[in-house]
């Protein structure tokens, strides 16, 4: 039981990493070669609407730690999250 929860809680923190790597990507990504439509642009700091997908990505990664008990995880996802998406590759 115990180790389970130690191997759920360090899958999430390496997903959290990596979903905010991935979150950092697209982000720099729709900043620098953003797409427009009708008048809008995600050029420059348009792209900023991106990040609304963080706080619905830790809701969802949140629910399913706590459904698998894993209660390291529900610390760590948020933390790596975080961690990926504006500190180890810089900010935005």
């Amino acid at each position: 039981m115990q180790a389970r929860m130690l191997k759920d809680s360090s899958t999430a923190a390496a997903i959290g990493l990596l979903v905010g790597f991935a979150l950092h990507a697209v982000t720099v990504y729709a900043r620098d070669h953003g797409p427009a439509w009708a008048g809008y642009s995600l050029r420059g700091n348009g792209a900023i609407v991106v990040l609304l997908l963080a706080p619905l990505v830790l809701v969802v990664a949140e629910v399913v730690c706590l459904r698998h008990r894993a209660w390291l995880g529900m610390l760590a996802f948020p933390l790596t999250m975080l961690l990926g998406l504006f500190v180890i590759l810089g900010g935005v």
